[in-house]
């Protein structure tokens, strides 16, 4: 299709060429003809072989006809080309756009078609297992443990699937009085917990308080918390960190050691259902949801988000909300 736009913008350029240098020709020799009998007719009526035209206002007012539609020709060519050069440019791009957000969709259905199966299929297996066998007192602790995991891993990505419908149409944001300290630290040890074999550093400041709307914070927490183990590299090793750098603002940063973002991605990948790679070779986790989601909450708070290199490798994602009053 690309190719064939080209060609046709090509051919239609050539025409437009072509058209031009016939007008000019042709109002090159009606000038030519003209003059010619002007030149006839004062010669005849003068008696004279070869009158001077140059002496008469008749002859200017020829030639500056002439130059008018010589810049007509040229000006309309112009214009003409410029808006086909344009049209054929925006239609390229609304091509390219509509081809980039059928193959976002189709990745996310392949994800999400992947991503809903895979837990179910784990908790059943496990559920068969322990009620068709005799399992040993530890080894059935872990499965359990497997199928809860798996449980609130199909939990969060209903909670993303169900609040990313929310914010795409009418999510009202109840910013209230909260104990982002509390709220923070409760969420991060809930994580250990589920994740015990995660190495997680935290430091979250004590005290720190501020409105903002809690289920929305708490989806941006867990996303980044979830995307810093999605993307770790073993042995993972996440930091996170909550402090209050004014009093009208807090900080909070996810660090994880994965093999960190190229820099032409950094400012895709908060885009609805943007993953890199082709979904069928991926080998990550996810939707393409989670940082989605993430941006348009802070934004909602009016606050700010950014993606930093980490040393020696993985990303930083910072986060930076006002805690006063919206």
């Amino acid at each position: 299709m690309k190719y064939l736009t080209y060609t046709v913008a090509g051919y239609m350029l050539l025409a437009l060429i072509w058209w031009a240098v016939l007008l000019t020709q042709n109002n090159k020799a009606l000038f030519k003809a003209e003059s010619e009998a002007m030149q006839l007719k004062y010669n005849t009526l003068y008696g004279v072989e070869n009158f001077t035209l140059e002496n008469v206002p008749e002859y200017h007012q020829l030639v500056k006809k002439h130059q008018r539609k010589k810049y007509m020709i040229l000006g309309e060519g112009l214009v003409f080309g410029i808006m086909l050069i344009s049209g054929i440019w925006f239609i390229q791009k609304s091509l390219e756009r509509e081809l980039d957000i059928a193959r976002k969709q189709k990745n996310f259905l392949l994800s999400i078609t992947h991503e809903l199966k895979s837990p179910i299929a784990s908790i059943n297996l496990i559920l068969q297992t322990l009620i068709k066998r005799s399992i040993p007192p530890d080894k059935s602790r872990e499965m359990h443990e497997n199928a809860l995991s798996e449980s609130t891993r199909l939990e969060n990505l209903i909670n993303n699937l169900l609040f990313t419908t929310k914010i795409n149409t009418e999510y009202q944001y109840n910013f209230e009085a909260t104990d982002i300290s509390t709220l923070a630290s409760s969420l991060v040890k809930k994580y250990i917990t589920q994740h015990p074999e995660l190495n997680i550093e935290h430091k979250i400041e004590d005290g720190i308080t501020g409105f903002v709307d809690r289920e929305a914070f708490v989806s941006v927490m867990m996303n980044l918390m979830e995307n810093a183990d999605k993307y770790g590299e073993p042995p993972k090793k996440i930091q996170i960190s909550l402090q209050k750098t004014d009093p009208d603002t807090v900080i909070l940063k996810v660090t994880d050691n994965g093999p960190g973002i190229p820099a032409k991605e950094k400012s895709r990948i908060f885009e609805q259902f943007y993953r890199s790679g082709s979904e069928e070779t991926r080998k990550t986790k996810g939707t393409g949801l989670g940082l989605y989601i993430v941006k348009k909450i802070v934004q909602a708070h009016r606050g700010k988000i950014r993606v930093l290199d980490h040393s020696p490798k993985g990303s930083i994602f910072e986060v930076s909300l006002p805690i006063r009053p919206i």
